[in-house]
């Protein structure tokens, strides 16, 4: 793994938990649980970022801007997994949500056309898209440029 000299997850932490707080007025469920470690057996636990399991909900968030990368969409494919795992572990059906601070990559999700799309389609996972704060979102894109998530020193890749 890459290590960034100036890297600081605080901005990414703090937009999560934005994210989440947006996603739990909307729902109006002041129970839902952020990072909780969910144990699936003996062995294996799963932490997503929002469960209720008296709810039923489940679901990921992704404090990024702009479009997903190849490494990003592989995380995203990764999270759908471990929501549906939870799911056939548990042997019931939990409402699956995506939460996203980025116009571009709700549309990325959104777009059937693609698998990752298509694939959260057919598993009926929501895509939820709160608008960052300014102050926060100049944060947050502060942090990936110095980290170099836009790849190559820009922020369009």
């Amino acid at each position: 793994m890459a290590k960034y000299e100036n890297a600081d997850s605080s901005a990414q932490c703090e937009a999560e938990m934005f994210l989440f707080n947006e996603f739990r007025k909307e729902l109006q469920l002041d129970n839902l649980s952020y990072n909780a470690i969910v144990t699936l057996d003996s062995e294996v636990t799963i932490k997503p970022d929002v469960y209720s399991g008296d709810h039923k909900i489940i679901g990921e968030i992704h404090s990024h801007l702009g479009k997903l990368k190849p490494a990003q969409k592989h995380k995203v494919a990764a999270d759908i997994l471990k929501m549906l795992l939870n799911d056939k572990v548990k042997g019931k059906e939990f409402k699956k949500y995506i939460i996203v601070c980025s116009e571009e990559e709700q549309k990325q999700l959104l777009n059937e056309k693609s698998h990752l799309g298509f694939t959260r389609k057919k598993f009926g996972i929501e895509v939820r898209y709160y608008p960052l704060t300014p102050e926060l979102k100049e944060k947050l894109k502060n942090t990936m440029k110095k980290q170099d998530m836009y790849g190559k020193g820009n922020e369009n890749g």
